[in-house]
């Protein structure tokens, strides 16, 4: 056995006697490779062993860089396979993001998770208010930010995500339950679109709602969630208890998220009253009649 490993460490480079050996070219830059002295594992002697020199040593660090980078391609890819309505996802940036009376709040938390991504580790985002007020947009131009720095990040809406788990019982469907489900669980980020929005959930829904919550809390990945839940509906025993009879779904959810309250109005009614009164978005809101 000891002759074996022997083999092996002279195959590796070490010295088969105490005299130092003769130089070896490195096979890429052609200089000759460092050697150091170092104890035997089995003798009480030093020997000399033959190093990898400073650019073969870079080489390997580039092709991790580069396999590290791949696996990250395809699980972005992966992820974006699964979000919903993905063109429109793409073309919501800061670039066409308006910061409106209210959510100023909302845009300072979205970036403050950006910059401090890695740091927050499990810490999401639950931003709550008035339907048609931006917190879509936000969030998908916060993900949208995060993909273009590597990162995986799906952005789907809840009646997305329960339809389409439901649909995998069909046996010819194109997509799987644990597809699915993994992507939820191993993304970089999930931004669920439009949390707690179904109005009646069967027992099936709620435990993978858990799931994915749960999954994502051990896994210490976060969640950015929006929902059109008002502060007393935030606040009530009604919606702790929606997930399940005892509340630890919701409670995890809380525990496990910023909850900032977007207190900008409906922007969609907004532009519709205000092409209505044929004056601009601005005056309406400003109170011009």
């Amino acid at each position: 056995m000891q002759e074996v490993m022997e083999k092996m460490l002279n195959n590796l480079g070490m010295s088969d006697s105490l005299n130092k050996p003769d130089p070896l070219p490195c096979e890429y830059c052609g200089k000759d490779r460092p050697q150091t002295l170092i104890k035997h594992p089995f003798k009480d002697e030093m020997r000399w062993v033959t190093c990898a020199c400073e650019c073969m040593i870079e080489r390997n660090k580039q092709f991790e860089r580069e396999q590290e980078a791949h696996r990250k391609r395809i699980k972005i890819e992966k992820a974006l396979k699964l979000s919903s309505s993905m063109e429109d996802i793409k073309a919501m940036n800061f670039e066409n993001y308006q910061i409106r009376k209210g959510a100023e709040s909302s845009y300072k938390e979205v970036w403050s998770a950006i910059e401090n991504f890695e740091e927050r580790g499990k810490l999401g985002i639950l931003i709550f208010g008035e339907t048609g007020n931006g917190k879509s947009h936000l969030t998908a131009a916060g993900g949208n930010k995060l993909i273009s720095k590597g990162n995986s990040v799906i952005y789907i809406t809840e009646k997305d995500l329960l339809s389409r788990l439901q649909a995998t019982k069909n046996f010819n469907n194109s997509e799987s339950f644990h597809e699915i489900m993994s992507a939820c669980l191993e993304a970089d980020l999930l931004i669920w679109d439009d949390f707690m929005s179904s109005q009646r959930l069967t027992n099936e829904e709620k435990d993978w709602i858990f799931q994915i919550i749960n999954g994502r809390e051990r896994g210490d990945r976060p969640i950015w969630a929006t929902s059109n839940l008002t502060p007393e509906e935030f606040e009530s025993d009604e919606i702790a208890y929606k997930l399940d009879d005892k509340g630890r779904t919701w409670w995890r959810i809380i525990g496990n998220m910023n909850c900032v309250y977007n207190r900008a109005s409906n922007y969609r009614k907004a532009k519709a009253m205000a092409r209505v009164l044929g004056i601009t978005v601005e005056e309406y809101e400003n109170g011009v009649r």
